[in-house]
Order: C-alpha cells, then sequence, then structure tokens
C-alpha cells in the first residue's frame, strides 16, 4: 500500500499536493503508507546528543544545519549524503528511507512542529536550534524554490495572496512560527537555542560561539571563524554538490540574502502582509522580527 497524495486547491483554483491534510507534508518519494510513517517518525529513536535544527521551510535551515554539523564534528568536511540511508531530515523518514545510523551524536534537521516531533526529543531533552527569518523574504524564498523544483508555481501575486491565507507545505506560516514560539515558551525544561536568520547574517561567528556553549562541542572561536567561511552562500553549493550526484543542491540555495522581499512586495502587497500579520501573530514576541513599516 502506498502513500497517498492529498490535492488542496488554492482559492485561484491550482492544485496543491501533500501527504495528510493536516500537517501537509511536501509529496516526497513515497516509502510507508502516510499513517505508518507518522507513527515511524513519532517512534523513531534518538541519541540524548543528537541535535535538531527546526525552523520553517527557506529560513537557513541546511545553512545553520552545515555549520552545526561541522560544529559536532570538529572538522570543515561537508555533510554527508542525503542518501536512501542517510538521511538528515526526520520527516522523509521511513522503513524504507533511514536517517544517519545512530552510531554517534547526530545532527538532523526538520520543519515539523515541536508536538508533532518523535517523542525522544522530550523523553531524553533531544537540544534543538530553532531559526526564523522575516516572513517576507521567506514568501519570496519559497515562492523561487517552488518554480525551480516545477511544483506549485502559480504567478507570484497569487502564491503570496495563498501564504497569506493559509500558506504552502506545513501549513499556515503564521501558525507555524507562532505554534514553536509557544512551545519554547511552553518548555522551559527543554534545551532550546533560538537564532533569526538576519541576526546570524549580521554576526554569524559569535552566534556560532553561543551555540557552541550551548552544545557542549567547546571548539572555540578560531574554529568557529573557520566554519562561517567555509559555509559562505558562495562555497554550499560546491561542498552539497561535492557530496550528492544524486540530487541537484542548486535548488537549495539561492542569494542567501536579507531584504530582497523589497524587489517583489508591492506597496499594497506590503500593507497587506503587515495587516495580516498583525492579526495572526498578535502577543506574539517573534512580531518584532518582522519589519512593519
Amino acid at each position: 500500500m502506498e502513500e497517498k497524495l492529498f490535492c488542496k486547491k488554492d482559492n485561484f483554483g491550482n492544485d496543491r499536493w501533500f501527504f495528510d491534510e493536516d500537517i501537509r507534508l511536501p509529496p516526497l518519494p513515497p516509502g510507508l503508507p502516510h499513517g505508518d510513517r507518522l507513527s515511524y517518525i513519532r517512534n523513531l529513536d534518538l541519541r540524548p546528543d543528537d541535535v535538531i535544527i527546526a525552523g520553517y521551510p527557506r529560513s537557513g535551515n541546511n545553512w545553520l544545519h552545515q555549520m552545526i554539523y561541522m560544529l559536532k564534528e570538529g572538522s570543515l568536511a561537508p555533510p554527508p549524503l542525503f542518501g536512501q540511508d542517510s538521511h538528515v531530515v526526520i520527516e522523509n523518514t521511513s522503513e524504507n528511507r533511514h536517517i544517519l545510523p545512530p552510531v554517534k551524536p547526530r545532527v538532523l534537521f526538520t520543519h515539523l512542529l515541536f508536538k508533532d516531533l518523535p517523542r525522544a526529543v522530550t523523553d531524553k531533552k533531544v537540544k534543538i536550534v530553532h531559526i526564523t527569518r522575516n516572513l517576507k523574504d521567506v514568501f519570496v524564498s519559497l515562492h523561487c524554490f517552488t518554480e525551480k523544483i516545477g511544483v506549485y508555481h502559480p504567478p507570484w501575486p497569487e502564491f503570496f495572496a495563498t501564504m497569506l491565507d493559509d500558506g504552502y507545505w506545513y501549513g499556515d506560516v503564521f501558525d507555524h512560527v507562532t505554534s514553536w514560539e509557544k512551545a519554547i515558551d511552553d518548555h522551559p525544561e527543554h534545551p532550546f537555542y533560538c537564532v533569526t536568520y538576519e541576526d546570524l547574517t549580521q554576526d554569524a561567528v559569535g552566534h556560532l560561539e553561543h551555540i557552541d556553549q550551548f552544545l557542549e562541542t567547546n571548539r572555540g572561536r578560531p574554529f568557529c571563524q573557520a566554519v562561517v567561511e567555509k559555509c559562505h552562500i558562495d562555497n554550499m553549493v560546491n561542498l552539497r554538490m561535492a557530496q550528492d550526484a544524486v540530487i541537484d543542491r542548486n535548488l537549495l540555495f539561492r542569494k542567501g540574502t536579507v531584504k530582497d522581499w523589497k524587489n517583489w512586495f508591492t506597496v499594497a502587497q506590503n500593507e497587506e502582509f503587515e495587516k495580516v500579520v498583525r492579526k495572526k501573530m498578535a502577543g506574539y514576541k517573534s512580531l518584532h522580527i518582522y519589519e512593519l513599516e
């Protein structure tokens, strides 16, 4: 029995395909029946010294994952392949698609909500580094990414309106951000480190030093500096491509800049965005990282 795709049209009649109506996983290669895959993820065993990078798609997850992987390994070599038995994305795993084996601490990442992570995350207090990004730039980056890979690529005005309405992969982006903020507040006993993409672009070395301390890897500032230089956007594609002959890693990386949204948003779209974000994120601390002009 194969996983079944769920189609949810946007308000313009464009098809959006997912696994599961609620979680809205991207339609990746099938493994288990969907219900079984969700159960498989929930029961996935983890080590207490594993690390998880979490955040909405296009928030800098790959960049942060690569740097933290180097911290954990104490090496400037890139992460392993996204292969059949060496995947690093938690929700892409199944009986037929395995994450890295638990022979040593692993650096994994996810776009799932905290409540949908494996039970072992809370049972073993697995450390989580959570990243957020100005959602205006997330909108633009996700639009360009889906257009590159040829899935759900309506014109920008339709994509923008859909993201404001109820989002795309992993559901409503505003709900995603606020749900994570609430989970972090509700679990003071859990080890979280929170960072924004914008802060990383301003002082990647400083934040990596703090993460080095958070993870107790103790590599020191010179090593953190070397990691940041190695993981500059101009080097990221070559590092990944050298490790993966199956997937074109050019798809993952774009400009790596801040405020590119200003090249896309019209004045009317910006006003509409700010109206929606004030409504959907009212009362949340993370509202401050979004430019409201």
